[in-house]
């Protein structure tokens, strides 16, 4: 990582080039500790809602403070990716719709390296650490941080434009910005859809006093209880059989139901061109061998498990 120069990133010279690559959404903000969100992710790990994902809670510094990640960080370049498909599955049981194309990991990252390389031709000497969910980065808080929407009561980012349907990226730098962007304000209101459409009972909130923290900026946390969830049940969960009191709802692979019932879902437009010949696959795989799996799920986010747990799933309620 170069040192910091003397001159600050053009914050709209970067958010062209994020367009430019293909992102729909950037935004960016000054480097900090992530302050009281870190005392959630200690509650959530503590009381168990991470179920056995105990790499939520691995190198936690490097999660609460960009500066330990990338010595000297100044800015946190933010992403956003919507995955909106232009088809749906038509038949159940289905699989999430992030999982309908490319594996995001490797669809963000990429163009994350394409951003950094647009940023080179304007500033040669230009460094940043390209971050996907699988480095021990606070996306969701980063994205809040950069205006990019705000954390619902799903717990996932709403955006006011693409909804939820979003993939979620970042830049680490030690280059300042000569302009950073304010967190959204909370948009949910009194609305309470994604709580109520799950049939598990996964999403609540939590008030800050009982995760000891301030939290100046909300009046409660929203937290996921994975125990409860579909979509960890039908991907992390490798247990031969499934808890009796957990419902699947139809899904193979994942769980769209609260995204569903968000407002801000209603009109989202597409951001994920399908096509039938991909439609076909995901659409097999209700009935398919584990050769055909094998096909569908390379280069997929599907390819997360195994076949299986994808015979295990189909037997799901």
């Amino acid at each position: 990582m170069s040192a910091q120069p003397h001159k600050s990133l053009d914050s709209h010279l970067v958010k062209a080039c994020a367009a430019e690559v293909g992102f729909h959404a950037c935004g960016i903000a000054a480097a900090h500790h992530i302050g009281d969100y870190a005392a959630l992710y200690e509650w959530k790990q503590a009381h168990g809602y991470n179920a056995d994902m105990d790499y939520l809670t691995r190198y936690s510094e490097q999660r609460y403070n960009p500066s330990v990640m990338v010595e000297g960080a100044q800015s946190v370049i933010s992403v956003l990716l919507s995955y909106n498909p232009s088809r749906l599955m038509s038949s159940s049981p289905r699989v999430a719709r992030y999982a309908y194309g490319e594996d995001y990991h490797e669809r963000v990252r990429r163009m994350l390296y394409q951003l950094i390389a647009k940023l080179r031709e304007h500033y040669p000497s230009f460094d940043g650490r390209p971050c996907t969910d699988t480095a021990p980065v606070a996306e969701k808080y980063w994205a809040w941080q950069a205006g990019l929407g705000w954390i619902g009561r799903n717990t996932l980012i709403v955006n006011p434009r693409y909804g939820t349907w979003c993939n979620l990226g970042e830049v680490i730098t030690t280059w300042p910005a000569d302009r950073y962007d304010q967190p959204m304000e909370n948009r949910c209101g009194t609305c309470r859809r994604c709580q109520q459409a799950c049939h598990n009972h996964a999403l609540a909130e939590v008030e800050p006093s009982s995760v000891s923290a301030t939290n100046g900026a909300e009046t409660s946390f929203p937290v996921l209880d994975a125990r409860r969830c579909a979509s960890y049940h039908t991907i992390e969960n490798r247990d031969a059989t499934l808890p009796a009191d957990v419902r699947l709802s139809g899904y193979l692979f994942g769980c769209d139901i609260c995204q569903q019932a968000c407002p801000y879902n209603e009109e989202a437009p597409v951001g994920l061109d399908v096509t039938p010949e991909r439609m076909g696959q995901l659409e097999e795989l209700a009935v398919c061998d584990e050769q055909t799996f094998r096909r569908t799920a390379k280069h997929s986010a599907i390819n997360r498990i195994k076949y299986t747990q994808l015979v295990r799933n189909r037997g799901g309620k």
